[in-house]
């Protein structure tokens, strides 16, 4: 079973997410979905345009209530796809760098969806804005790959505005933003907290590298920040207590930040093999 730097350096985002949707449906049930499912899920209140037939008369008898009956299947739910095109994520351990992670995690997603007849759209977030890529069409899974395979990161990005059509909406919404999540303020979580809303999941999957969260260098290095290209020559046993202290406390206040209903916040090493990685994606009911 090939692993990540075997997947990521074939430099083919097809295949590789044939691979590894082909390695996580031999792990698990053929039933478990992304976006959609076939069982009863929840009443919502009739809204006009609604089918008249969807209505549950039988409800209504008891209460008076015009009732839609909804199933994952005939929700709509939308999953929508982001990527963090920030500078850090030119961040690079073990042969590959974080964007190619993020790249490969995010094609295998879209092949998921793809295979399973999901409705998708493609953002990035790059130089301090958001951009839709994607549409959802029936060519949304090429098109998704298409963008993925030349995106590149760069430059910092101070949130310059969200335009309202963004993160409004009356459908059902799956949103997978992949990045590393590191900010110099409250970035992220302004960013979360404008796209929250009763009809939308937000997965937040934190890729990191083995160093960031274990730092364990040893010697004298040229620390550069992937954003600024600001650089600094230091000896990492020297830092590396001061560091592990600091990062562990940035993470623990972002934990406590966004624990937060119908958020997710998924922290994984580059080194955690894809197929782990959309496994919790796909049974995301157990991160919370």
């Amino acid at each position: 079973m090939p692993n990540n730097l075997e997947i990521i350096k074939l430099k083919d985002l097809r295949l590789s997410a044939r691979l590894v949707s082909e390695q996580l449906r031999l792990g698990i049930h053929s039933g478990i979905r992304i976006g959609v499912g076939s069982e009863f899920e929840q009443y919502r209140h009739y809204q006009p345009g609604d089918d008249l037939k969807r209505i549950d008369w039988k409800y209504f008898s008891r209460s008076g209530k015009y009732m839609v009956k909804e199933s994952t299947t005939e929700s709509n739910l939308h999953i929508r796809m982001m990527l963090d095109l920030s500078g850090s994520m030119n961040y690079e351990e073990g042969g590959f760098s974080r964007l190619d992670y993020a790249k490969n995690l995010l094609a295998s997603l879209a092949y998921i969806g793809y295979l399973q007849g999901d409705s998708m759209s493609y953002y990035t977030l790059s130089e301090g804005k958001i951009n839709q890529k994607v549409s959802p069409t029936p060519k949304s899974f090429q098109r998704i790959l298409y963008y993925l395979e030349d995106e590149k990161a760069s430059g910092d990005w101070p949130l310059e505005y969200i335009p309202e059509g963004m993160v409004q909406g009356r459908n059902r919404e799956l949103i997978i933003w992949v990045s590393d999540f590191l900010q110099k303020e409250n970035e992220w979580e302004y960013l979360v907290q404008q796209f929250r809303h009763p009809r939308k999941e937000l997965v937040l999957v934190q890729v990191l590298g083995e160093q960031e969260l274990n730092f364990q260098l040893d010697g004298n290095f040229i620390f550069r920040d992937l954003e600024s290209g600001q650089e600094l020559v230091q000896d990492g046993k020297s830092v590396q207590e001061t560091f592990r202290k600091n990062f562990q406390a940035y993470l623990n206040q972002l934990d406590e930040k966004l624990e937060l209903p119908k958020v997710h916040l998924l922290r994984v090493s580059m080194n955690e093999p894809l197929t782990e990685v959309l496994r919790s994606i796909l049974n995301r009911k157990q991160l919370s």
